[in-house]
């Protein structure tokens, strides 16, 4: 019997204490093991912005330009497909609560949820503000379902193969409608010129998906079907070469050696990752802050990180206006005209974008210190997954290089507490994993 076929019962280990730690996963009322992964597989392509440019019906928005991306708000069937995975996420939770009471991890995050709803009350445009900030809380509740209706292993591998049908998609995309599914088409690349988003939101996101995905098929064996490892691998491989994003390969990088440290070195395999994680996270929070000329250089970027050490002075200029409880979420970038957006936009014309391209940055100017303070507080607690005390050490330690890859990450772009994104909502994730205790689907291994 596999552990996604087992009952709440049989999951759990009855050798605890039965309120020492959150039981999971439960089957949550759902008829069998198929549709808890039908659940999880519509959960990752909703989340990953699984053929944007398609709802969108033309690509001229999209296109070949550095802007402000466009809106699917306005489509009725993608705005549909989200209300039924934030409808089927609630009744999951709740009947997850019915089953084995209330999640303290839930409880816990309810005052940063509150806080983040409350910031728009001063927000520039309250309305166009409270939208994504209601969409985010809900992201909170789908990584609650996520981390109790399968066991985290289970979620790893249906993650990394729904992920190599879409960059399977994206290649199919960029050689039947290849204008449409790229970005700065003048950029030199490999294979070819342009950065490639196809069946994603975005390059970076195609980039990480895909490093992701190969992570996981590389370090959890059991996720991969005998004699489709190896060309899934080769499409995932591709489909990160032509997304052209050297963020996500330097930040997978960094992940996939500090799995390969802690397989080699097995008895210092926490206290490596606790260093990188505590490197990580110090990176993202102050990358703005120092000289990073030769950082860039060094990970194949250019000297100003492609603009952004030109852009980030702005926004502490910005921040000192209202430093404790900022602009209110996502309103400092509105394209309303009296917005101060408009007073940096002008000034770096070439930087036209909804975001400072550093979470932390972002984070303080929309919500403050207050704000910040909580970000730093669920950064450090969803970063300690390496030291679950349940999981079999293989899927802890994959799980915290893929958090590490997107801190990383997160310090030249906007990737958590940013609504519908497969980042903010992983980082939830792990926190809410960290509350329940496991079954091993694998027999503990004398080395990791």
């Amino acid at each position: 019997m596999t552990a996604t076929s087992m009952t709440a019962t049989s999951l759990t280990d009855t050798s605890l204490p039965p309120n020492a730690v959150r039981a999971a996963p439960s089957s949550i009322g759902l008829s069998g093991a198929r549709w808890r992964a039908a659940f999880v597989v519509f959960a990752v392509l909703m989340c990953a912005n699984a053929f944007y440019v398609l709802f969108l019906g033309s690509n001229n928005e999209v296109g070949n330009t550095k802007t402000l991306m466009p809106s699917n708000r306005n489509n009725l069937l993608y705005v549909g497909l989200w209300l039924c995975l934030y409808v089927l996420s609630l009744g999951v939770v709740l009947r997850d609560m019915r089953r084995n009471g209330i999640d303290l991890c839930l409880v816990a995050v309810l005052p940063f949820s509150g806080y983040i709803l409350l910031s728009t009350c001063w927000a520039t445009d309250s309305w166009a503000s409270l939208v994504p900030a209601g969409m985010l809380v809900l992201n909170i509740a789908i990584a609650a379902a996520l981390a109790c209706i399968v066991h985290p292993a289970v979620f790893l591998s249906l993650y990394a193969w729904t992920n190599v049908f879409l960059v399977a998609s994206s290649l199919v995309m960029v050689v039947v409608m290849p204008d449409a599914v790229r970005t700065d088409i003048t950029r030199p690349g490999l294979l070819m010129s342009g950065e490639l988003f196809g069946a994603y939101g975005s390059k970076t996101l195609h980039g990480m998906s895909a490093a992701s995905a190969m992570l996981i098929l590389l370090f959890l064996p059991s996720a991969s079907p005998r004699g489709l490892r190896g060309p899934a691998l080769g499409i995932l491989a591709l489909g990160l070469i032509l997304a052209n994003s050297m963020s996500s390969v330097s930040g997978i990088a960094v992940a996939g050696l500090t799995l390969l440290a802690a397989r080699m070195l097995p008895g210092c395999g926490r206290a490596i990752f606790a260093t990188v994680t505590g490197f990580a996270i110090l990176l993202s929070l102050f990358l703005p802050f120092i000289g990073v000329g030769d950082i860039a250089v060094a990970l194949g970027r250019s000297p100003d990180f492609t603009g952004r050490s030109n852009f980030w002075p702005y926004a502490l200029e910005v921040f000192r206006d209202r430093p404790v409880f900022g602009y209110g979420y996502l309103s400092f970038f509105n394209t309303d005209p009296f917005s101060k957006a408009w007073n940096v936009w002008e000034r770096e014309m070439f930087f036209f974008t909804p975001d400072f391209h550093n979470t932390f940055l972002d984070t303080l100017v929309g919500l403050g210190l207050v704000g910040g303070a909580f970000y730093l507080v669920l950064l450090l607690a969803s970063s300690c997954i390496f030291a679950h005390p349940s999981l079999e050490r293989r899927t802890a330690f994959l799980l915290s290089a893929l958090l590490i890859a997107f801190i990383l990450n997160s310090a030249t772009g906007y990737l958590f507490l940013a609504h519908n994104r497969m980042s903010t909502i992983f980082q939830f994730y792990c926190l809410f994993v960290l509350c329940r205790r496991y079954r091993p689907r694998f027999p503990q291994p004398a080395v990791v």
